[in-house]
């Protein structure tokens, strides 16, 4: 019976946990804020993708070599953004 009670705890805590992490979306970050997990890094394009959390589509950002050397694929990061002629430029990210 023991068991059955453990057994139940840890599957309610990985639900709780589990579902903690996939709310942290975009409009819950902010206003020029986006969330979700790098994809690819580009250091000749200087730009980094992520899979959007809120929408599931890929978004592309400029970033310094500064930026883009702290990123690693399948980092779940929250980036603050700038817009400047029609790019996204990415001015923090936070993991």
């Amino acid at each position: 019976m023991k068991n059955r009670a453990w057994v139940a705890v840890v599957i309610f805590s990985v639900f709780v946990l589990g579902t903690g992490t996939a709310t942290w979306a975009c409009k819950s970050a902010g206003p020029n804020k986006h969330v979700g997990n790098v994809m690819a890094i580009d250091a000749k394009a200087k730009t980094f993708t992520i899979r959007d959390a809120e929408t599931d589509h890929p978004m592309t950002f400029e970033a310094t070599d500064k930026l883009l050397a702290e990123l690693k694929v399948n980092d779940r990061v929250m980036v603050g953004f700038k817009e400047e002629a029609g790019k996204m430029i990415a001015v923090e990210v936070h993991s």
